[in-house]
């Protein structure tokens, strides 16, 4: 059996069948809880935001323990919760402290590997502490500052069911639209046409069929949902938009890849059936959920 006769006798088996179906029914099963929270306000945000950081970190470093390292899971975990806490408290326009606490952890996690010099790999623990924490919760925490962007916004789809829309649950329906699309459509198209790999060692699957089908699909997705949620933004606009988030968005999944591969890992985790674990998830959500952010807001000024 040839190579090209192997490939599609997977994609046509039973198991990948499964997998498929499974990774249908939890986008059907999470997809409303994600739309009603962030339908609801500011602190559903930061409680989705704070519960997806931490799953995802833990995920992270238990990769890294995994392969042989010693991450300061507790130290980690609490950087990280205070983080999206500080990030949400500046985005309700309460008190910033987002510099004193990125000032206050590097200095704290380096006294915390004081007490422990001579433990071997002190320095790499360190590293890859502080790295988890920011590279999950720092990112994530941009949907926290989406949600309070003030914008326009004209008649949506919300308004026509009898529910007031706010401006920064718009904007985070956007770029979850922009970023959830590309994916699926990269997906589907790399499995049905794509030849070319794209990174055959970080992403054996991901072709450059695929990227191209996915980076369509954002473009149209961002035209479609700008229009769908009464946004105030050109076609132009709404199209560049989708153009850097169908970029941004396989990046994000790429690092993250880089990541497992370096560890040894498949799967970030299994915590969602069909999808693997969380951060395998989020992965495009922590390069599209900042960049587009500070695009978004140069926009609007």
């Amino acid at each position: 059996m040839n190579m090209d006769s192997a490939n599609a006798a997977s994609a046509a088996s039973p198991r990948n069948k499964s997998s498929l179906r499974q990774r249908v029914a939890s986008a059907l099963l999470l997809l409303p809880i994600v739309i009603a929270l962030v339908w609801w306000n500011l602190w559903s945000v930061v409680a989705i935001v704070l519960a997806a950081a931490l799953l995802g970190l833990f995920e992270l470093y238990s990769a890294f323990v995994q392969a042989g390292h010693q991450p300061r899971i507790a130290f980690g975990l609490a950087t990280a919760a205070l983080l999206i806490i500080v990030m949400a408290l500046q985005a309700a326009q309460i008190v910033d402290l987002v510099e004193p606490l990125i000032t206050f952890a590097i200095i704290g996690s380096l006294i915390l590997e004081l007490t422990r010099h001579t433990e071997r790999g002190g320095f790499v623990s360190w590293a890859l502490t502080l790295a988890g924490a920011f590279y999950i919760a720092w990112l994530l925490g941009h949907f926290v500052l989406l949600r309070e962007v003030v914008s326009p916004i004209g008649p949506n789809l919300f308004s026509m069911l009898g529910l007031p829309l706010e401006s920064g649950a718009a904007w985070i329906y956007f770029v979850l639209a922009i970023t959830w699309i590309q994916d699926t459509a990269a997906y589907f198209v790399g499995k049905y046409l794509g030849r070319s790999k794209m990174a055959p060692v970080l992403s054996p699957k991901k072709t450059w069929e695929g990227a191209a089908g996915g980076l369509i699909g954002s473009i149209l997705a961002a035209i479609a949902f700008a229009m769908i949620l009464g946004l105030p933004l050109t076609i132009l606009q709404a199209g560049v938009l989708g153009l850097v988030g169908g970029v941004a968005g396989p990046l994000g999944d790429l690092a993250e890849s880089m990541i497992k591969r370096q560890v040894g890992l498949k799967d970030a985790g299994n915590l969602i059936p069909g999808h693997g674990g969380l951060l395998d998830r989020a992965d495009s959500l922590l390069f599209t959920g900042p960049v587009l952010y500070y695009l978004i807001k140069l926009l609007l000024i």
